[in-house]
């Protein structure tokens, strides 16, 4: 696959000596729709231009475009500055410093000649203003001396280039054809043409090097002398195989296929054109980066569920078992001594009559014994019907997943990328990712030293639960959402669980509900009970009346669920 054509300080030349027009032309209006784009509205010659400058890292570049840009909703800084000064200024020039990727515009204002250095070097792309008497009046990116100690960008300094440039280097605008030819007798046979010329990109490095290997000092001149003329040929450059637009160049270019070169009006068209898709296709893949993880691991967690509901069904499918350890037991449990703990019966249901073992609570009485088996085997057959409907459903959305999953990762275009997204906002199957969310300090205990227990749900979901009183408080007047899930054993004390519910509590899986409600009567005081009852309700129904102790709580519009402790 070929790399992009980088914007480098040719095509920034082209851009500018095709605009050279603006000089004369009045500032109308400053735009800066993003953190690091400016659009300047030039009226010149009776027409109005729209300059856009770009200090982003990825897509540093100048060029004229077409369309207007919506305007931040509040001024940032930078802006403020720009139009206190300059804002109906006059363009007294706009040229490259040397053949550097260094722009310098100069503005008439009533308080005098303003410099806006635009400096487009990668991550060190910057747009500087600066005061008719040298220093730095504001910037789009203040530099301290901890960030450069070589060139710190402050305001009230004196502003200076960029030590990137090096000295001593030829520039290619203002080379005559002697001296080319004596730069061609210098290099010979191996030849450096950046370790000589300034500014130059490798690619446009690349380009003299294939103009010398098939036509010569001959197609250098020739080039030059194009160069000095602004005598442009600007292509937009597409793989006809990925169809991706690799970019735009001032001339034809001896590294690509005539095929894949397609002729533009002009250098700011072409350019415009490529970062216009460059950066739509940054957009879709920061999009379909961002889903595909989601949709991993919303599958992987319903994966998980799906298992589970196989589990639970084979194990309903124990119904008859336990009715017959039922009726075993009311047959032979009379002949059992004092404190046992298992029955052996035959198996009246098989031909050869194999002996069962069946567990027996010692404290229990026999009725009491068999009722506990005859009952499991009703809640068996019960749950049969609504686990297998519950599997079902959990199939048919991990269908959904796999073929959202499917799309995502064969690169569809953006428009599918949105849909696919809101299917998966629709459906709950997105979480925010560390990437996906604003940069922040990192807490390093979120819970500033309460004892909260962090668990994941089959389902993806996040599981809090407190381990004393003092973080049962915590989790609920602190960290508990108002749309959040909160779960208490009905009676006796125990642990406040908290399921967060990214305020839609509505989407809540039934298994995030019950596996948090199992939580819940493992850190109670009915933990050794066999059937332990759990309320859940909204923590927006919940209250810590004024002087209660650590841990009370009261609540409202409550639902119960039943937990089975264990056989």
């Amino acid at each position: 696959m070929r790399k992009p054509i980088p914007f480098d300080s040719l095509s920034l030349y082209a851009v500018l000596q095709e605009r050279g027009f603006f000089t004369g032309g009045r500032i109308q209006e400053i735009r800066q729709p993003d953190a690091l784009t400016l659009v300047l509205h030039i009226y010149a010659h009776r027409v109005e231009h729209r300059l856009l400058l770009s200090a982003d890292a990825q897509h540093a570049r100048m060029h004229c475009i077409s369309s207007k840009v919506p305007n931040a909703p509040t001024p940032p800084p930078f802006l403020q500055s720009l139009r206190k000064h300059i804002d109906g200024g006059v363009i007294r020039s706009m040229q490259l410093v040397g053949f550097d990727r260094i722009v310098q515009i100069e503005i008439q204002t009533r308080e005098g000649v303003y410099r806006l250095m635009v400096e487009l070097m990668g991550k060190h792309s910057n747009i500087i203003l600066v005061e008719p008497t040298g220093t730095i009046r504001s910037a789009m990116k203040w530099v301290s001396p901890r960030q450069s100690e070589a060139r710190p960008i402050r305001a009230g300094d004196p502003y200076r280039l960029p030590p990137t440039r090096i000295a001593g280097l030829l520039n290619p605008l203002t080379m005559s054809d002697d001296d080319w030819r004596a730069l061609w007798r210098e290099m010979g046979a191996t030849r450096d043409w950046q370790a000589y010329l300034e500014g130059l990109s490798r690619f446009t490095a690349g380009e003299l090097e294939a103009i010398a290997q098939t036509q010569g000092l001959d197609g250098i001149l020739e080039w030059a002398h194009r160069l000095r003329a602004g005598a442009w040929e600007p292509v937009a450059v597409r793989d006809p195989q990925t169809h991706q637009l690799l970019g735009a160049y001032p001339f034809r270019s001896l590294q690509f296929p005539a095929e894949w070169q397609h002729a533009r009006a002009s250098v700011n068209t072409a350019w415009e054109q490529a970062f216009s898709e460059r950066i739509a296709r940054v957009r879709v893949e920061a999009l379909r980066q961002s889903l595909l993880p989601n949709l991993r691991r919303a599958l992987a967690a319903r994966q998980r569920a799906a298992d589970e509901l196989h589990r639970a069904l084979q194990d309903s499918q124990q119904a008859d078992r336990w009715r017959l350890y039922g009726e075993l037991i009311l047959a032979y449990g009379h002949t059992l001594p004092a404190g046992a703990t298992t029955l052996h019966a035959p198996d009246y249901t098989q031909p050869d009559m194999p002996t069962l073992e069946i567990p027996i609570d010692p404290n229990k009485t026999v009725i009491e014994n068999a009722e506990r088996y005859f009952q499991k085997a009703r809640r068996a057959r019960e749950s049969r019907t609504d686990l297998q409907s519950r599997l079902e459903r959990l199939q048919e959305e991990i269908a959904l997943i796999q073929h959202a999953l499917l799309t995502a990762e064969q690169e569809p275009d953006e428009a599918t990328l949105r849909q696919l997204h809101e299917q998966a906002k629709t459906h709950g199957w997105l979480r925010e990712t560390p990437s996906a969310m604003p940069a922040k300090r990192p807490e390093k205990d979120p819970f500033e030293g309460h004892k909260i227990r962090v668990y994941l749900s089959p389902d993806g979901y996040q599981v809090l639960v407190g381990e004393n009183a003092q973080a049962n408080d915590f989790l609920l007047t602190r960290i508990a959402k108002p749309n959040d899930w909160w779960l208490h054993v009905r009676t006796g004390t125990g642990a406040h669980v908290v399921i967060r519910t990214g305020n839609q509590p509505q989407r809540t899986p039934k298994s995030t509900l019950e596996f948090a409600a199992r939580l819940a009567a493992q850190h109670s005081a009915d933990r050794h009970a066999r059937i332990v009852e759990v309320d859940y309700t909204l923590r927006k129904y919940v209250r810590k009346p004024r002087g209660a102790p650590p841990g009370f709580a009261l609540y409202t519009h409550e639902k119960t669920l039943q937990v089975e402790m264990g056989q």
